[in-house]
């Protein structure tokens, strides 16, 4: 069942300057998706003026390592990965013969690192890319953590405060993206000028390769049959892009290019600078105002276009958007601080949430699964939120997510389109007697129930408004002669009365024009009606409790009757025929959860008539004159009442007759048992049980044998 929980914090923002535009932040804050997914319990952040943080979410969020970096340095692009490298170094051992000779001899074992790859920007001028490799907490070697080579005894690196190696560069332009390919020691970082440069963990460039446009904006990796690929996304003029897809091969020493361009081409009104894009297995997804573009790839090719109700249009400029996915065909939108669970292929709304603690709520990242290929459907996802008040703040948040099935099970009534259209809709008839004339028949020669009345509702108000006050015959010869009712209660032939404002409308004509002494027979029909308002459900109880038959028939049959109401009615009513169709209502249409949670509201004073009263052997209306049926209904919200409330919130005396009473009612069980085993015992023994068995035996061999024949072909 797709849901969302509620957000926990991870970290509250510092306030600087770099961080002070709130919407903004979304782009200043950089989430290393190398490490980041659905079960990750580490995550690694860039933070634009403060520092590179990791934080571990288990079992209470908590800042783990910090590299605090200038104030004014904005952080383009942020990643991570987890890496194994062998380390060499010279030790020194005494030699045996001599002790003033040491002999030199090289150690070598395998550490587990940590890469951090980030790039930073200082005044639109001044573009760097680092690389930090630093030890793993608790990393072991090959060995078992130690390594005993020549009688010397090494101990691996453990220790987090301290980096192994820091390397900085300048660069020819903006880093927009970074990737750590840990197999082979690379980072590859992608440059908004166009150039996609190849680097050691050292950062020594190793290969340079040029995508021919100097204002990339966008790129993404992904892997299709063991094979990697890249797409660039370069805005041109007059709302165009340059889309381009690339083939990546294994480094080799330069002999070969590693990165291959496979095709080029120019999408027209795409509209870049205005939009939100994301991309997942193999779809690209474009957000534009209240639209969303869906790309298939690799050819880039537009394949839906899909609009979203839930976005204004012309969205305010003051409006939050952000977009991520999340599953195969599921993406998360918040706007301001109401988020969205989209399902794209079936056009529904999954899950909504609105974080009232917070202002606003922008995504950061979301830990992308194909619930398609594994059976877990529960991910997270990190944003930045703003609450607020005259001084706002802003935090990091977590929100866990489960993404559904993917099936049209999950999206059943949640269309983008449910509730935008209030109007009623009017039945109309198939056919008409035209079509059938044809075959010489009419209508209401074929069946009698065939034809579809057409109901004049407005006139039939404008007759039933003119009349008197307390004018009831003539009230119920209107209603049931225009609308063709044949009987006092709802009946199949009196489905095509079916417009609920004209119900609504006939229901304040009633309590306007009666007092509560006498109804006309149009409540009765109506309180039978299953499309009865919801809206005047509410204190209908109470304005019914005068009559006792429009108050039992409200009971029986009026749908959507509040639980709180009914269970009021409950508590204090003494009639015991009223009091099991009450019951038998409640068992009927909750469970037994929202019970217990709706009695935990009402008054202790209430609770306690209504046990006295089934526990009450006094009294004519005592459970003991019930039949069994209607004890066990009885049973069932006695069992509710005493887990809603607690056996300690009873007072000693009523305690004492509850517990009295159990015991009774154990004590019949025990016999009723008692009984029926000394029944079955002697009817087995006067040979009841071998006339039941001659008598099936019989009845075996009046059947007709089965035979097989055999045809000759």
């Amino acid at each position: 069942m797709p849901y969302f929980s509620q957000p926990f914090r991870l970290a509250t923002l510092p306030k600087i300057a770099s961080l002070s535009n709130f919407s903004l932040q979304a782009d200043y804050v950089q989430v290393a998706d190398g490490t980041f997914n659905e079960s990750t319990n580490i995550i690694t952040l860039g933070i634009s003026g403060s520092s590179i943080s990791q934080y571990i979410i288990n079992p209470t969020p908590k800042l783990t390592f910090d590299y605090p970096i200038p104030s004014t340095n904005i952080i383009t692009a942020c990643n991570a990965a987890e890496s194994q490298v062998k380390i060499e170094k010279d030790a020194k051992i005494s030699n045996n013969n001599d002790n003033h000779h040491e002999d030199v001899v090289k150690v070598q074992w395998k550490r587990d690192i940590e890469i951090w790859s980030f790039a930073s920007m200082v005044n639109k001028g001044n573009y760097t890319l680092n690389v930090i490799t630093k030890a793993l907490k608790d990393s072991k070697d090959a060995s078992n953590d130690e390594l005993i080579e020549n009688g010397i005894e090494n101990k691996a690196y453990t220790s987090t405060d301290d980096f192994l190696s820091q390397h900085k560069i300048k660069t020819k332009g903006k880093v927009v993206n970074i990737k750590i390919d840990a197999k082979n020691s690379l980072v590859i970082a992608v440059l908004q000028n166009g150039l996609v440069e190849y680097y050691d963990f050292e950062l020594k460039l190793l290969y340079s390769f040029d995508v021919s446009y100097n204002n990339l904006k966008y790129a993404e990796w992904f892997t299709e049959n063991e094979t990697e690929f890249m797409f660039v996304l370069c805005p041109l003029e007059d709302d165009k892009v340059c889309y381009k897809l690339f083939q990546l091969s294994d480094y080799e020493n330069g002999e070969n290019s590693p990165i291959k361009e496979l095709s080029s081409t120019i999408i027209e009104g795409f509209s870049y600078e205005t939009s939100k894009i994301c991309y997942q297995f193999g779809k690209l997804y474009k957000l534009n105002q209240s639209k969303i573009f869906v790309y298939s790839l690799p050819h880039c090719l537009l394949q839906q276009i899909i609009d979203l109700p839930l976005i204004h249009k012309p969205t305010s400029g003051d409006d939050l958007i952000s977009f991520q996915p999340v599953s195969v065909n599921r993406v998360l939108l918040t706007v301001n601080n109401v988020i969205y669970l989209l399902d794209l292929l079936h056009c529904s709304i999954l899950n909504q949430r609105e974080l009232t603690h917070v202002k606003t709520f922008q995504l950061l990242k979301s830990a992308v699964i194909d619930s398609e290929k594994s059976k877990n459907s529960k991910t997270i996802a990190i944003g930045v939120s703003t609450k607020n008040g005259p001084n706002p703040t802003s935090s990091l948040e977590i929100i866990n997510i489960d993404v559904g099935t993917n099936t049209l099970k999950d999206s059943l009534g949640k269309s983008f389109q449910v509730g935008s259209n209030d109007t009623s809709v009017v039945l109309k008839p198939l056919f008409d007697d035209e079509d059938i004339t044809d075959n010489a028949v009419k209508r209401d020669e074929v069946e009698g129930n065939m034809r579809v009345p057409t109901f004049q509702y407005n006139k039939v108000i404008e007759k039933l408004s003119a009349l008197k006050n307390n004018d009831i015959v003539s009230f119920d010869d209107v209603f049931f002669k225009d609308l063709e009712v044949k009987e006092e209660h709802y009946t199949e032939k009196d489905r095509f009365i079916s417009d609920p404002g004209f119900l609504n409308k006939v229901l304040d004509l009633i309590f306007e024009k009666f007092n509560r002494n006498d109804y006309p027979k149009v409540l009765t029909f109506l309180l039978t009606h299953p499309l009865f308002p919801l809206s005047r459900t509410h204190k209908l109880l109470s304005l019914l409790r005068d009559q006792p038959r429009l108050f039992k028939q409200a009971i029986v049959t009026c749908p959507n009757l509040p639980l709180n109401e009914l269970l009021e009615e409950l508590f204090s009513i003494r009639n015991r025929e009223l009091l099991l169709d009450i019951s038998f209502r409640i068992l009927q249409d909750f469970t037994r959860d929202s019970i217990k949670q709706e009695m935990k509201k009402l008054s202790k004073l209430d609770i306690q008539n209504f046990i006295e009263f089934i526990t009450n052997t006094d009294e004519d209306s005592s459970v003991e004159n019930f039949n069994s049926s209607q004890s066990s209904q009885l049973f069932q919200l006695l069992s509710l009442v005493l887990d809603s409330i607690g056996l300690f919130s009873l007072e000693g005396a009523l305690l004492e007759d509850l517990t009295l009473y159990i015991d009774k009612q154990v004590k019949i069980a025990e016999k009723n048992t008692e009984l029926w085993n000394l029944i079955d015992t002697k009817g087995s023994q006067h040979g009841f049980a071998t006339l039941n068995s001659d008598n099936t035996t019989s009845q075996k061999q009046d059947l007709p044998t089965y035979t097989m024949e055999y045809l000759d072909i």
